[in-house]
């Protein structure tokens, strides 16, 4: 059964289906070949699956995002970032990293970082005399931050699958968040000193004032928020309605920017995504619940620990394995079907699973850089009007140093509080 059910999604990805259909037909021919469950339950386990209270955060914080993108919010965020570090060498790297961090802390989804702020710095970048290729590498990358930094729909997604506490995940994914924006900032840096891409002109302390000043109430949103959360003054899905609401009231009330023609294509882009991530979900389910009646969990995890009980080569093995399916799939889809399959090994190894669940995202981030599919990636190249293949030189290092990120967030979890 697993052969149809691995083997059969990877054939029918291979073909050109969309990840969703691929995923429910994989299930269905696995269930209808090697059992006798009735597959009309099979509709049964999509609706079961999205009836999740978590879950509803996932529409609310893309709302919110869509909002902020509509209203004005994100051009103050960019100015604000100008004002607090664009005069470093290469101060537009740093302007990207800065603004994807903080409205992947609101969004948060990396796809939409990657086309709200590549829209607006990568044609700066390019005038300013940044390679295509660098502009377009600097931006994807920076745009992943969103998976790890709060309030990430994928931590979400791994916290309903795994049943680990969200609040945990967002309370450590926010220092590891913080701690990959400066470390891109000084790759950022350093990449400019060697290739002498410019300084942006220091601000006076007037326009700096006045910068921060027009930025300070949409920085309220991710403290708010994430705090609120932290503090238990509601969950992760009550906090994303606060995030509507704030943004809502700042792009509505206080800039005055909303619209009714912008509500109308908030609404058109948040239905559209959202349709997307819940429908791969619903079909996720299917797969999950054919997995758990193949007994295909247990099966792997005797296999990888026959091979190794040490948990140094399991984690080892589990990033390689997550990478090549970061490349080749949909993060919000890789998280619900290998979830259960590699929760019981890293159970069995003694991982703790929230420390688990980073890895993963963060190992999925970087798929969103990666080619063949690498859709951060594929969004800032067209935008910045090249090939994926002409980004290449320019991404090896953002690539190099996320898989050096990768590695000390695998094997120095005390560095981020965890255990």
């Amino acid at each position: 059964m697993g052969y149809v059910l691995i083997g059969g999604f990877i054939l029918l990805i291979v073909i050109g289906l969309p990840i969703a259909i691929a995923i429910g037909l994989a299930s269905l021919l696995g269930l209808g070949i090697f059992t006798d469950v009735p597959l009309a339950l099979a509709s049964q386990r999509m609706l079961s699956g999205l009836r999740s209270f978590p879950l509803l955060a996932i529409p609310l914080f893309v709302l919110a995002g869509a909002i902020m993108n509509a209203g004005g919010i994100t051009r103050r965020l960019i100015d604000f970032a100008y004002a607090l570090v664009g005069p470093m060498k290469g101060g537009l790297s740093a302007v990207n990293v800065v603004t994807n961090m903080v409205f992947g802390g609101i969004s948060g989804s990396a796809v939409a970082d990657a086309g709200s702020v590549g829209r607006v710095l990568i044609p700066q970048m390019k005038q300013r005399g940044y390679s295509p290729g660098y502009a377009a590498s600097v931006t994807a990358t920076a745009s992943t931050i969103a998976l790890v930094i709060p309030p990430s729909i994928t931590l979400i997604l791994y916290g309903v699958t795994a049943e680990v506490s969200i609040s945990d995940l967002f309370f450590h994914g926010l220092y590891i968040g913080l701690g990959f924006g400066a470390v891109y900032i000084v790759t950022g840096w350093l990449i400019a000193k060697k290739r002498n891409y410019p300084s942006e002109a220091r601000m006076s302390g007037r326009e700096a004032l006045a910068a921060l000043g027009k930025a300070l109430p949409s920085l309220s949103i991710p403290v708010v928020v994430l705090g609120g959360i932290r503090i238990g003054a509601f969950t992760a899905t009550e906090g994303a309605a606060v995030a509507v609401l704030i943004a809502l009231l700042l792009a509505g009330v206080v800039y005055r920017e909303l619209t009714v023609a912008k509500i109308k294509e908030v609404f058109r882009e948040t239905l559209m995504l959202v349709a997307a991530i819940m429908m791969i979900i619903a079909m996720a389910q299917i797969y999950s619940w054919a997995l758990v009646v193949g007994n295909i969990p247990q099966s792997i995890s005797a296999v990888i620990l026959d091979i190794t009980s040490n948990p140094y080569v399991i984690l080892l093995l589990i990033n390689l394995l997550l990478l090549a399916v970061g490349s080749v799939m949909e993060g919000n889809a890789a998280i619900i079907i290998f979830t259960p399959i590699l929760l019981p090994v890293i159970t069995a190894a003694g991982i703790d699973p929230v420390h688990f669940g980073l890895i993963v995202v963060i190992n999925l981030a970087i798929g969103l850089i990666t080619p063949p599919v690498g859709i951060s990636l594929l969004i800032t190249t067209k935008i910045a009007g090249i090939s994926m293949e002409k980004s290449l030189r320019d991404l090896l290092p953002w690539l190099g140093t996320a898989l050096g990120l990768l590695m000390v967030v695998s094997y120095t979890p005390l560095l981020f509080g965890l255990y």
